[in-house]
C-alpha cells in the first residue's frame, strides 16, 4: 500500500511541474504591467450626469409597473380590427352597451384634425379635465382614422386610446367606444366620464333598438 501511495504522490508531483512548464513557455517574453504605469487602462469612471429623457422614461416604466403591480390599471379594451372599445374594469355591461349603441347624448365635442401627436394630447387632457369639473358626462373625440397619415397608421387614434387609458385621464374616465357612423363612425369616439358629486347627468336618446 505504501509503494502505491509513493508511486501517486511522484505522478501529482510530475503534473504539477508540467503544468509549471507550460505556464511559463505560455508567458515567455510577457512584461508585466506596473500599477500605475502608461500600458494600464484606467477604469471607467461612473456617470457623472444621466440624460434628462433617460430619468424620465425610467420614471414612467417604474410608473407603469407600479399600477400593474397594484392593480391600478383597470381598463379592459376591445379591438375588431379598426372598431375599438375600453371600460373601467367591472363597469356594468349594459352601461358600455348603451355608450356603443350612441344612447348617451354627447354633451361637447373635440376634433383632433390638424393637430400634432404632441398638441392633440394637450388638447386631449385640458378638454377632458374641464368638461369633467363642469359636470359633463358625455363627449366626442374625432381623432380621424389616420388612413392618409405620413407614418402609415392611425397616430392619433392609436395616442388617444392611450391617454384615456393612462394618468391623468384614467382617473376620469369611465369607458369610451368608437362612434356611431352618424356620428364619425371609426374615427371618431364616444367618452364616458365619471360623476363628479353633486354634478353631471346623462341625456338618453332613444334609437329605437
Amino acid at each position: 500500500m505504501e509503494a502505491v501511495e509513493r508511486l501517486r504522490q511522484r505522478e501529482a508531483q510530475a503534473a504539477e511541474e508540467n503544468e509549471a512548464e507550460i505556464f511559463a513557455r505560455a508567458m515567455e517574453g510577457v512584461v508585466p504591467i506596473e500599477k500605475d504605469g502608461p500600458g494600464r487602462i484606467p477604469a471607467p469612471r461612473p456617470t457623472e450626469s444621466i440624460p434628462h429623457n433617460f430619468i424620465r422614461s425610467e420614471h414612467e416604466a417604474y410608473a407603469q409597473l407600479a399600477e400593474l403591480v397594484s392593480g391600478a390599471t383597470t381598463f379592459d379594451l376591445f379591438y375588431t380590427d379598426e372598431y375599438v372599445e375600453g371600460a373601467v374594469h367591472g363597469l356594468p355591461y349594459r352601461i358600455l352597451k348603451k355608450l356603443r349603441r350612441g344612447e348617451f347624448s354627447y354633451q361637447d365635442y373635440l376634433d383632433l384634425h390638424g393637430y400634432t401627436r404632441k398638441e392633440a394630447k394637450i388638447k386631449v387632457i385640458s378638454f377632458l379635465e374641464r368638461c369633467y369639473a363642469k359636470g359633463i358626462r358625455c363627449v366626442l373625440i374625432i381623432p380621424g382614422r389616420g388612413l392618409n397619415s405620413l407614418e402609415g397608421k392611425p397616430v392619433l387614434k392609436e395616442g388617444l386610446i392611450r391617454w384615456l387609458t393612462h394618468h391623468p385621464l384614467k382617473q376620469i374616465v369611465l369607458a369610451f367606444s368608437s362612434a356611431r357612423s352618424c356620428d364619425g363612425g371609426l374615427g371618431a369616439f364616444y367618452v364616458l366620464l365619471r360623476r363628479q358629486k353633486g354634478k353631471g347627468t346623462f341625456f338618453v336618446n332613444r334609437y329605437g333598438f
